[in-house]
Formats: structure tokens, sequence, C-alpha cells
């Protein structure tokens, strides 16, 4: 635990800054001792003071506050008539304030310094001034302002900051007034003077020792109140729920976690969080923890996500961003040098009025001719931001690992590369392991996504289609044994698994060949036709998503729809345009349709409207792909409950003996999505049990239990 860990600006300012995520909070986190000139006393003055305290406390951490007593000129004037002492008055002031106390954010700040006065964990000191009761004029002409804070940390000697500047010691000053103020480090030469100074400052008010201030204990009847108010236990209390970022924004608790966890790891890792739960909001956020004089440069696999952020994203966090966005038709070309040539020359000093973010397709960034441009750009001027990072690891797109960058973050709900653990590795090696997890549970169970029953609906290979199914999966044993014999291994279990095409390890390009027929084979089953006309004779669920295979399946799907005269919308990205795709989703938006009907094209990034259910025609056994697509309809809906349907492929019924281990294979994979989806839904008991008794007739039933 050191204060030197923690990055800090030279300055804070609270219009681009939340100086609590960004600075209160990971300070008083590795502190354990805070002294504080806090300005005059009011109850919003006290929880201004307790600003990150929470972090201070699980350290065993103490406190010293001198804080003003701002007279009112009916009491300045009751001590001079001998009527009261200037302890009583100062009581009577303090307690009516702590009686009035309404919001319940500054409720539990005080408490939270009730809790440490109770438990000696906290001294409290009222600074008078001594024209505020030596006259009866205008007592504002004399008030104590003092705002100055030293922090130390448990080291052996301690290091130590010091912070003094504007912020103002009431509620405005804390949730909207435009506040800055200096920091200053004890262990940097040029900084430790002002470090001294205002230690210095703070003793001599402490002990007494200032010429135009009377410095007393806290009353003893304004101690026995915060004693009243003080908690049983610091857990009962809710400090540092919501964190600011700008405007009214407010993060999540968890997505603060998951910054507080980035900044642990020095920078570097990445947040697995599950689809919904906000994770390009933690990464800008934990982005702003940067200077300025850092480019923020976002990796992204599709021009869709790219879109996302660069018109909807980063404009609604940062209403000053200057944005260069590198992919297709842009003049980034042009832009892209010429600012890179400035910081080239400035290096470390260059300081933008604004803070630029460098948007980039992989495909884009892995170009020698975007690499090159990089050049010479010390790593102390670049952070990256790698959304759905499983792409990073791909062959094509690790040559973005050559861009220098001393601040990386990966964001993905499923961030491992599933059969190629190579590239995985490559991954974790630039961007660093997963430092934080989030996932769909979690987020339901606290609120943050919308519960959600499931629904699986059988559909079953004609004769045909099992035997093309069977002809296959012997070609892909035989394949497989091949290639183990080759690399001297033990046979692996390909046969049983969908085996995706970028996957690398003891793998040819006729095995996936061959696995990507099979997988045809169960994505685009006749069968699943006819059971999408009956899921939407008997679901009225709307707005809906309809996941689909391919542009052939699309025509069964779409003259159901038609036949019973329902609104849709096509949502390609082979067959239609930019413009056109968001046309789509606008008239999804607004209800002008009531089910859009996706191709490939939803699974990933994109921030789709509100929507209470989905069916999935296609999907593979890609856990990413089917908690993607889950993930599009979670999105919280105001207490109503989501509805997943998911149309399920059994193999023909009446198999012989040689047959069945073929259909093993069939349903495993099917299974392998299907209790996933369970696992979380609200109505698991009874989905798993419709799967148990569609299975028994197969002899398959125990594997439901699986």
């Amino acid at each position: 635990m050191s204060l030197r860990d923690v990055l800090l600006k030279p300055a804070y300012d609270s219009d681009e800054d939340d100086i609590l995520s960004d600075f209160y909070i990971p300070m008083l986190s590795n502190s354990v001792s805070y002294r504080r000139l806090a300005g005059f006393f009011s109850s919003s003055a006290l929880a201004v003071a307790a600003r990150g305290i929470s972090g201070l406390i699980k350290n065993g951490g103490t406190m010293k506050l001198v804080v003003g007593a701002k007279l009112r000129k009916a009491d300045v004037e009751a001590i001079e008539k001998g009527m009261k002492n200037r302890e009583q008055a100062i009581a009577d002031m303090m307690i009516q304030d702590l009686d009035s106390i309404e919001a319940e954010f500054v409720r539990d700040h005080v408490r939270a310094l009730a809790w440490m006065v109770a438990n000696n964990k906290l001294e409290i000191k009222i600074a008078v001034p001594l024209d505020a009761h030596e006259t009866a004029g205008d007592i504002n002409e004399g008030i104590y302002h003092q705002k100055v804070g030293i922090l130390s940390d448990g080291g052996n000697p301690p290091n130590s900051i010091s912070f003094s500047g504007s912020v103002n010691e009431s509620e405005t000053g804390w949730l909207h007034s435009i506040e800055e103020f200096k920091v200053f480090r004890q262990w940097v030469d040029g900084e430790d003077t002002y470090v001294k100074s205002d230690i210095e400052k703070f003793e001599k008010y402490w002990n007494g020792l200032a010429k135009r201030a009377i410095v007393i204990d806290i009353p003893t009847a304004v101690r026995d109140k915060l004693i009243e108010l003080a908690p049983e236990s610091v857990d009962k209390l809710h400090l540092e729920r919501h964190y600011r970022i700008g405007g009214e924004k407010r993060l999540w608790p968890h997505q603060a976690e998951a910054i507080r966890a980035w900044v642990k790891k020095g920078h570097k890792g990445i947040m697995a969080m599950a689809t919904g739960t906000g994770k390009t909001l933690a990464a800008l956020a934990a982005s702003n923890l940067a200077p300025r004089s850092m480019i923020t440069l976002i990796l992204v696999p599709t021009d869709t996500i790219l879109r996302q952020w660069v018109e909807k994203d980063i404009p609604s966090f940062d209403k000053s961003a200057e944005i260069i966005c590198c992919s297709g038709d842009f003049k980034w070309r042009d832009l892209l040098p010429s600012r890179l040539a400035e910081i080239r020359r400035v290096g470390k000093n260059w300081s933008p009025s604004s803070r630029l973010y460098v948007v980039a397709m992989m495909k884009t960034a892995s170009s020698e001719g975007f690499l090159l441009f990089w050049k010479g750009i010390s790593e102390e001027n670049i952070q990256v931001i790698c959304d759905e990072v499983h792409h990073l690891g791909a062959p094509t797109y690790q040559r973005c690992t050559e861009i220098p960058s001393s601040r990386r973050l990966g964001l993905s709900a499923t961030p491992e590369r599933y059969w190629d653990p190579e590239g995985t590795l490559k991954t974790v090696e630039y961007i660093g392991p997963t430092i934080y997890e989030y996932s769909l549970k979690d987020a339901i169970r606290n609120g943050w996504l919308s519960h959600y029953q499931y629904f699986p609906h059988f559909a079953f290979l004609d004769r045909s289609e099992f035997d093309e199914f069977y002809r296959l999966t012997e070609e892909i044993t035989k394949e497989s044994s091949k290639l183990n014999q080759k690399t001297k291994k033990e046979p692996s279990q390909v046969e049983t698994i969908e085996l995706p095409a970028s996957a690398t390890f003891e793998t040819s390009t006729r095995l996936e060949r061959l696995c990507e027929e099979r997988a045809r084979i169960k994505k685009k089953a006749k069968d699943k036709i006819r059971i999408f006309r009956e899921i939407m004779d008997s679901d009225s669920t709307r707005p809906l998503i309809v996941f689909c295979e391919d542009d052939e399946q699309l025509v069964g799907v779409r003259s159901i729809l038609q036949d019973k005269a329902l609104s849709f919308g096509i949502y390609t990205s082979k067959r239609t345009d930019t413009w056109q795709r968001e046309k789509v989703l606008e008239s999804f938006r607004n209800g002008e349709v009531e089910i859009l009907l996706a191709i490939r094209c939803l699974d990933e990034g994109l921030d789709v409207p509100e929507c209470r259910g989905c069916i999935i025609i296609a999907s593979s056994s890609s856990t990413r792909e089917f908690v993607q697509r889950r993930g599009r309809i979670l999105r919280a809906l105001k207490e109503k409950v989501a509805i997943l349907n998911d149309i399920i492929v059994l193999p023909p019924k009446g198999l012989d003996t040689v047959e069945t281990n073929v259909a093993e294979t069939l349903v495993r994979q099917e299974l392998e999505r299907m209790l996933q989806l369970i696992d979380v839904a609200d109505n698991w008991a009874e989905a798993r049990n419709i799967v148990r008794l569609e299975l028994k007739p197969y002899g398959m039933g125990g594997l439901a239990n699986l």
C-alpha cells in the first residue's frame, strides 16, 4: 500500500475530472492518515471532507479535521453580552445544522465521520477567526476558509501528498460547481517544499498557534451528537454508491470497481463484463484518469462498433473530444499524421485543449502504413482500449500489438479465444490478464440487467439431414485422428464439438471445412421454420429480435411474418449499407416495426434498442455467440422479464445402435448452449425438466443434469 503507486495528475478540475473517482477514492484507499483543513462548518462540508473516506476506514486509518465555525451575527452579539460562551454558541450552531440534514448522501458521509469519532479514529477541532467574535460587525468578513488536505501512507518513512485549491466545502461545491485543486508529492523534488508548507500550516492550526484564529476542541455536546448519529458498523453505510464522470453521468458501483482494479494492476488488463453492463462507459471513465497528453487509441473489430464509438459513445461522454476515425473514406490519413507529428515534436509536454481519441478498425490498425505513423511516439503519450478484445489474438490483427502504449485496457464479455490458446496468450501478453469479472448472474442479481425466462423448442433433423451429419462426423473423426498421429498427441474430441473457422490447434483447412459443413446442417434444419411458426402463434412478446442464419432461411421466416401481417425490418451487414441498417434500427427503436430479423450481425458490440424478447433460430455452440445474443434483450426493462425462445435441433427418433453415438454428439453440442442459457433463467427448474423429458426417448435424459 503506497501513494507512490497511484498515478496523480498535477491538478484536478471538476469540469473535466471526476475528482471523487479519480482522486479521493484511490488516494484514500492507499492512505492511513488524513489531515484536513476543511473550511467553515456545515453538514455538507463534513460530507465533502468525508469524500472517499471508506478506503481510509478499511485501512484502519485515522483522520484529523480542523473545521471553521461561521458564527451567526446573533451568536456573536450573545457572546459579547455574556449571554453565551463561545463553546455553547458553536455547539448550538453545529447541532442545529446536524439536525437539519436532508440529503441522503450528506447523511451517509456525516455518519461515516461520526463512526470514526465514536471509534477514536477521528479528532475534530474548531477554528474561530478572531474578528468573528471580537466585533459585532459583518461577520462574513471574518471566516475560516482554509482548504488543504494531507494524505500519508503506511511506509517507513511514510509517503505524503498534499492538495489545496478552490474546492468549496458544500453540497453545491461537491456536485455542481466548477472546482480545481493542485496536488504535490513529497517524494518529488520541487514539490516537496509545498507538501512541507502544507503540513506546517495544518500543524499551526491544529496546535492553536495561528495568529488570527482561536482553535478549540470540538464541544462535548457536538461530539455526543455525532456519536448518536454513528452506525453500529460501517457496513451499514452506503458510501460512494455512484461516481460522477462529468455532467450528470454516474458510474455504477461495478463499473467503478472495475476501474479501481485496472488502476491497481498498473493500468493493464481486461474487464470481462457481461453484455449490457456498461463496459464502454467504464472504459471511457478509466481512460480519463490519464492526463490530456495521452492519446486514447480505441481498436474495434467491425465498422458498426466503430461508428457507435465515434458517433455516440465518445461524444455523449466527452462533448469537447477531438475524434479521428480511421476507417473507410474518412480523411484520417491526413489528420492523424499531422497530429502525431505535433506530439512527436513536443513529447510528454504536449498539452491539447481537448482530449484526442483515435478510433481504428483492427484491420486498419494492423496495416504497415498505420503502424508507421506511430513510430517515435512515446508510450507515455498513448493508451489503448481494445473493444471485443478476443479479436486481437487473431493472426491477422496481432500486429496491432506493435503500437507502443503505457496503458492498455481490453473489453469483452467472453475474452478467451475458443480453441485458440496461442491467440489468447498473445492478447494477454499485450493487454494483460483479466483483472475484473462481472457476470450476467451478478448483473441480474444486482438489478442492472433484466431477469429472463428461457423456453427451449425442439426441431428435428430429417433422415437425409441426419445421414449427412453422420457422414461428416465420420470424416471429422478420421481427419482428427490423422492430425493427432502426426503430432503424437492423445485423440481429441473434435468429433463432438463445433470447431470454429478460427481454430489453430491440431487442425487443418479440411478439418475446419468439415466442421463448418456439419454445423450448417443444424443451423439450417428445415424443421426450424415449422417451430418458428408455432412460436409466433403462441408468443405475443414485442418488440422482438429473430436471429437467422442466412438469406435462404430468411425466406421462410419472412413468409410467416407476412402471412400474419406483422411489421418487421431486416438487419444484415451484407445486403444493406450503413445508413440503411441505422434506418432499420431507428424504425425498430421508435416502434414502426415490431420485429427485427437479424442475420449474423447483432451478435457483438452493437447497442440495440430496448427489446423484450428474442427467438434464436440459428445458433452455434460458440459461447460467445449465444452470450452476445442473450445480451441483446437483457437491458434493464423496468421490472419486466425478458423472454428468450431458443430452437434446439435433435436427431430423428428410431435410430439404430450404431447411429446413437453420433446422435449423442449432436445432443451434446446443443446442450452446451442450452444449459448455460438455462442456468441464469428465472424458470431454470422448469426449463431443465422440459429438456430432460425431451431427451428421455433417446435414453439421454440424464444429460440434462450436466
